[in-house]
């Protein structure tokens, strides 16, 4: 059996067509059309933890020279278990050194979270990049 396949436009080459890389694929056009999400700041399936765990998004901001993690996505095929997509979300975002945002996004919608005084914060969207370098919550 052959696998149709999606264009990634930020590893520049075609991926399986899986119910989760749909999700993923959908997810960049909008960040990189519509929520003005620059494209050489994003990076798509990063190895982190020593190259054991890979992040399925994760947006960076420019401090002087360095590039350090604005944002993490975990996307997934469906919304079946978000309580343990969040604890894996926030096992990621915790070895990506701790970005003020992160996001969950399955087929059914996403929801972006950050912690404002040590209470767990969200909205049913991403906003876009520049409100989150504004840190607008």
């Amino acid at each position: 059996m052959i696998l149709s396949s999606l264009y990634d436009p930020i590893r520049c080459k075609k991926v399986a067509d899986t119910p989760e890389e749909r999700v993923r694929q959908a997810l960049l056009r909008q960040m990189i059309d519509n929520l003005s999400f620059p494209k050489g700041l994003i990076g798509v399936e990063k190895k982190i933890a020593a190259g054991l765990r890979r992040v399925d998004i994760v947006v960076y901001k420019k401090n002087d020279e360095h590039l350090t993690p604005l944002l993490i996505v975990e996307c997934k095929a469906s919304a079946l278990d978000e309580e343990a997509a969040f604890r894996q979300a926030a096992g990621y975002r915790a070895a990506c050194g701790l970005p003020p945002f992160w996001c969950l996004a399955h087929a059914a919608g996403i929801r972006t979270f950050w912690c404002e005084e040590n209470v767990f914060r969200s909205v049913p969207f991403l906003p876009p990049y520049s409100q989150l370098l504004r840190s607008f919550l």
